[in-house]
């Protein structure tokens, strides 16, 4: 088991940014304060002013980072490559050193010592940063498919606003309002007053482009639930029309995106 006397403590108050780091040695004397840029050309920096600092001592460096699986990853990671030692700092831990103090002080320097007195009182309980590159891989690619499923759902409740307004009996000719012939349908009849001409027998040889189960029954309904509806013609429609083709496209787009994620 490591004796404090012979580490000296490196807490990190880590930023998108920037990183602030300040060297303490085990009776809580602040020693030296570095400032650096969140890229691994600072790291190095970094590493060689504490290697000075700690050869100069005559002590091993440790470093406490708070949060290491969030902004200070990529230093994590850099510094257990290199073979240091790096804790894991819980910034409940941190907050509380804060809160400890007779005046409570923010900025980022004293939040980097209030890190390295966790590291020091809690040496032996702190568990080490193990930042695992297959486990972060995996989050993000979760996290990536849950915004384009997000984005999904913001299209398709745009694309019923403008298709509800255009057709208000959609939903009889078309249970899913992202179906392959409906998307079809949306972009290339964005508003009823584009079939104007059309037959049932044309849509029908349309949609079998689009799906071979396509069938005349599918066309004569669109027709009929569209006379019955009456004109839904409104000002701007060209605009409307314009919107509800973008979303279409914006939609089919996510689609792509999602079945390769």
């Amino acid at each position: 088991m490591q004796k404090r006397e012979n580490l000296l403590y490196v807490g990190i108050d880590l930023h998108k940014e920037s990183h602030t780091a300040v060297m303490v040695n085990c009776w809580n004397e602040k020693l030296e304060v570095v400032v650096i840029e969140n890229k691994p050309s600072e790291f190095r920096k970094l590493a060689e002013k504490v290697n000075r600092k700690s050869n100069h001592l005559g002590l091993e460096p440790i470093y406490g980072l708070e949060n290491a699986y969030g902004y200070g990853r990529s230093l994590a990671v850099w510094l257990i490559e290199k073979g240091y030692i790096v804790k894991d700092i819980n910034p409940a831990l941190a907050y509380d050193q804060r809160k400890s103090a007779p005046m409570l002080r923010k900025n980022d320097e004293h939040d980097a010592y209030c890190v390295a007195t966790v590291l020091i009182n809690q040496l032996h309980t702190l568990p080490d940063a193990k930042p695992k590159d297959n486990e972060w891989t995996l989050a993000q690619l979760v996290n990536r498919r849950d915004l384009l499923v997000k984005d999904g759902i913001r299209f398709k409740n745009g694309l019923h606003e403008q298709i509800s307004m255009a057709y208000p009996s959609y939903s009889k000719f078309f249970s899913e309002i992202d179906g392959k012939c409906a998307m079809y349908f949306w972009r290339t009849y964005p508003s009823p007053v584009h079939l104007q001409g059309k037959t049932a027998e044309d849509l029908t040889i349309e949609f079998k482009e689009i799906s071979r189960i396509a069938k005349k029954d599918k066309s004569e309904l669109i027709l009929d639930c569209v006379q019955n509806d009456g004109n839904t013609f409104r000002e701007y429609q060209e605009s409307r029309d314009f919107i509800t083709t973008s979303l279409v496209r914006d939609l089919e787009h996510q689609k792509r995106r999602i079945s390769r994620a």
